[in-house]
């Protein structure tokens, strides 16, 4: 008994701090910017460290790093579409919003996931789901400020991330992706950033390197094997002494470390409004976990 609460209690702190590290990154991200890196090299730039890194640790641990047939082009439609497009559009939303309110409207993915089962797949919505929906749209609203330069180009970008990622979701959930190891999983994910991020740095003539400073390029390399393998590391091991439910509610420590720290460390100002908003977006992820839940039961019980 006392092992298997150690063990969960392991699995909190594993995925707290994995939740943690992630918060860490629209700080990292516009700190880098101010340097003189834009935001389109520097996807590239962390995309190719981290292929790097996961390259060989998939080598180390004897995974595989090529993919084949129809993995391959679900590898190339998952990454690229939707983990790639992510990326540029969170990290484009840095610019114009601070960076809690980024991070926060970029978590209305677990509600535009559960639309699409609804609308697409037809599964049934719950109280708690529909409950985190209208909690979605509320904090949006709180959040969106017509009236300043830029913000709503930044709520559009930042929920746009949201909207590809679930497609990401969406799509794994669906393919074989799913069971591909970590690290294979990790090198395809990035090259999928590096496509996208590269393609859009090209055709808009926006890949620069030579505002860099050894600050900024410092920090780029601090930031990735954080983000890219220590926190992906953590959050695996909370998932597999936690649970993905106490995993998955624990993430919303995400877009609470981002907002404190844009406070703390960027001095970007939250009125009550935008705080109240990102309140009620973790409260709509923690309401589609409990929805999802409760819905797995009533499935169990049925076929019981």
């Amino acid at each position: 008994m006392n092992d298997a609460r150690s063990m969960k209690l392991k699995g909190v702190l594993f995925s707290v701090l994995s939740a943690v590290i992630f918060g860490t990154s629209p700080i990292f991200f516009k700190t880098i910017v101010a340097t003189g890196i834009n935001t389109t090299t520097q996807v590239v730039l962390r995309s190719i460290v981290t292929m790097v890194l996961a390259g060989v640790l998939a080598v180390v641990n004897r995974q595989p790093i090529l993919l084949k047939g129809r993995l391959l082009v679900d590898a190339l439609m998952a990454f690229v579409a939707g983990q790639g497009v992510t990326a540029i559009l969170l990290n484009s939303s840095y610019a114009y919003l601070p960076a809690g309110m980024s991070t926060s409207l970029h978590f209305v993915y677990p509600s535009v996931v559960m639309i699409a089962c609804v609308a697409l797949f037809r599964e049934k919505i719950n109280l708690p789901k529909l409950a985190a929906l209208l909690l979605s749209v509320v904090a949006i609203a709180l959040m969106t400020d017509l009236s300043a330069h830029g913000q709503l180009i930044g709520v559009i970008l930042a929920v746009g991330s949201g909207c590809s990622y679930a497609f990401y979701i969406l799509y794994l959930e669906r393919t074989q992706l799913r069971d591909i190891p970590v690290w294979t999983f990790a090198f395809w994910s990035s090259l999928g950033c590096l496509v996208a991020a590269g393609g859009l740095g090209l055709s808009t003539n926006t890949l620069d390197v030579s505002g860099a400073t050894v600050k900024g390029i410092s920090l780029l390399m601090v930031m990735v094997p954080l983000q890219s393998v220590l926190a992906v590391r953590l959050f695996q091991l909370g998932v597999r002494y936690s649970g993905s439910t106490a995993a998955s509610l624990l993430s919303t420590m995400e877009p609470v470390t981002s907002t404190i720290l844009g406070m703390l460390i960027l001095h970007e100002a939250m009125d009550a409004k935008k705080l109240i908003g990102c309140v009620a977006i973790v409260l709509s992820v923690i309401l589609v976990v409990f929805g999802a839940q409760r819905g797995e039961k009533e499935i169990a019980v049925v076929e019981s």
